[in-house]
C-alpha cells in the first residue's frame, strides 16, 4: 500500500467497534461525505455513529490533490450540451455552493487544512480543446459565473512558457490538503457527540425495514433507525442496486518535496486528464494520465500503473528537472454512469440513505452530499438531493 502526500504519516487510530451500539443514525464510510453528514447531524443534536473500515480519509477523500473546483467532470459547453442549460447551470450552482459551506465550517470550526482561494486554470492542450474552453467561458459567463479568458499573453509564464495558448481562469475555486480537513471535521463531529469507529469493516447490512437498520462488524453490531452509506466507489457491495451505476476508476498520482512556487493555482489541463497544484509548503501534487490506459484503470485495487507514473513524472520535470519525488500512489474514485452524483433514497433499502458517485469531483460534491443526506433525516428532503436522486435509474 502506498500513502499519499496528504496520509503521510497516518495518525494513531481510533478504537474499533466493540459490542452493541444503539443510535438514531449510523453512517458507513469516513471520508468527507460521511463525516459532513456526521458533522451535520451531531451539530443538529442527533444520536449518530460512523464507522470506518480503516482510518479517516485513508481512501479517495486523502487520495486526491486537493482541489475545490466548480462544475462536473465535463467542460461547461459539455455540460450544457448534455445536460441542457437549465440543470448544467443549477449542477454548477450547487458545486459552489458546496465550496461556500466548506469555506463556512473551515472558518466556523477553525480547522488547520492549508485552504487557498486561488482560482484556479484550466489549459488547452490542441486547438479542438481551445475551441471548447473559449465556448465553455461564453456559456459561464452568460449564466452568470465568474471567469475570464486568458490568451497566451495573459497566462502566468510558467504556462505560456511551456506552450500553452489559451486557458480558463476560474477565481471561485479553491484548495486544501484534503486529509487534514476531513480529519478535522471528523475530530469537530466527534467534539459535538458523534462516536467515530475506525477498522471496523461492515459485514452485513439489514436496511429492509426502515426504523430497523442492523448492521454487524468484526467485533460489534448498531441498531438504528437509518443507515446512511458514505463509500463512494464501494457502494455497491454495501448496496447491490448501485453496483450496476457506480463504477470504481483509479487515478494515479505523485508528490514532491518542497520547491520554489512555481504554479500559482491549481491547474487542469488535456481535457482534465492532466491536473496538478502546489500547496501552501511548496510541495507540488499532480495527478492524471488516466486516459493513457483507460481500460486498465478500473477496480479496487490502490495499486500504481508504472508507465502512466514515468510519464508524469516526465511532464513535471519538463517545469522542474532537479525535483524529489517523495510519494507516488493511487486512489480509487466513484464514477456515476451519468457522471454526476447519486444523493437520496436507496433503491430496493428504504432503510438507507446514500451518497456516491462523485466522478472524480469529491470536494466539488460531497460535504453538499453530506448534509443533504443530514437534511433528509431531519428535515425529510433536500433540494440537492431531489436532483440527485438514485431513483433516477429505476
Amino acid at each position: 500500500m502506498s500513502l499519499s502526500l496528504w496520509l503521510d504519516p497516518l495518525p494513531p487510530p481510533r478504537p474499533a467497534l466493540e459490542g452493541d451500539l444503539q443510535v438514531d443514525v449510523v453512517i458507513i464510510g469516513g471520508g468527507l461525505c460521511g463525516c459532513s453528514a456526521a458533522w451535520h447531524l451531531a451539530s443538529a443534536g442527533i444520536s449518530v455513529a460512523l464507522l470506518e473500515s480503516r482510518q479517516i480519509a485513508m481512501s479517495a477523500s486523502g487520495r486526491n490533490a486537493g482541489f475545490i473546483l466548480q462544475g462536473t467532470a465535463e467542460r461547461y459547453d459539455r455540460a450544457v450540451a448534455i445536460m441542457g442549460p437549465e440543470k448544467a447551470r443549477a449542477v454548477h450552482a450547487w458545486s459552489l455552493e458546496n465550496h461556500r459551506l466548506m469555506a463556512e465550517v473551515i472558518a466556523q470550526e477553525r480547522l488547520d487544512c492549508g485552504y487557498m482561494r486561488r482560482g484556479s486554470l484550466q489549459l488547452a492542450d490542441s486547438v479542438e480543446e481551445e475551441a471548447s474552453l473559449v465556448a465553455s467561458s461564453d456559456l459561464l459567463q452568460r449564466d452568470g459565473f465568474e471567469v475570464q479568458l486568458l490568451k497566451a499573453e495573459q497566462l502566468p509564464s510558467v504556462f505560456a512558457g511551456a506552450g500553452y495558448r489559451l486557458g480558463v481562469h476560474l477565481p471561485a475555486d479553491g484548495e486544501l490538503d484534503p486529509a487534514r480537513f476531513v480529519r478535522g471535521l471528523a475530530d469537530r463531529a466527534e467534539q459535538k457527540g458523534a462516536k467515530i469507529y475506525e477498522q471496523s469493516p461492515v459485514i452485513e447490512l439489514d436496511a429492509a425495514s426502515p426504523g430497523e437498520v442492523q448492521l454487524r462488524t468484526a467485533k460489534g453490531s448498531v441498531q438504528a433507525a437509518i443507515v446512511l452509506i458514505c463509500t463512494n466507489a464501494r457502494a455497491g457491495e454495501l448496496l447491490p442496486s448501485l453496483a450496476s451505476i457506480v463504477d470504481p476508476v483509479r487515478g494515479q498520482m505523485i508528490g514532491t518535496a518542497p520547491l520554489p512556487p512555481l504554479f500559482p493555482m491549481p491547474v487542469y489541463a488535456n481535457h482534465g486528464y492532466d491536473y496538478w497544484r502546489q500547496d501552501e509548503k511548496g510541495r507540488i501534487a499532480l495527478g492524471g494520465w488516466r486516459n493513457l490506459d483507460p481500460g486498465t484503470e478500473v477496480g479496487h485495487d490502490e495499486i500504481l500503473h508504472p508507465d502512466i507514473q514515468e510519464r508524469m513524472e516526465k511532464f513535471l520535470r519538463r517545469f522542474a528537472p532537479d525535483l524529489q519525488i517523495t510519494h507516488r500512489w493511487s486512489g480509487i474514485m466513484g464514477f456515476s454512469r451519468d457522471s454526476l452524483p447519486v444523493v437520496g433514497p436507496a433503491r430496493g433499502a428504504p432503510g438507507a440513505l446514500v451518497a456516491a458517485g462523485f466522478t472524480g469531483h469529491g470536494f466539488g460534491f460531497a460535504f453538499l452530499a453530506g448534509k443533504a443526506l443530514a437534511d433528509i433525516v431531519c428535515d425529510g428532503r433536500h433540494p440537492f438531493a431531489d436532483q440527485m436522486d438514485p431513483r433516477r435509474f429505476s
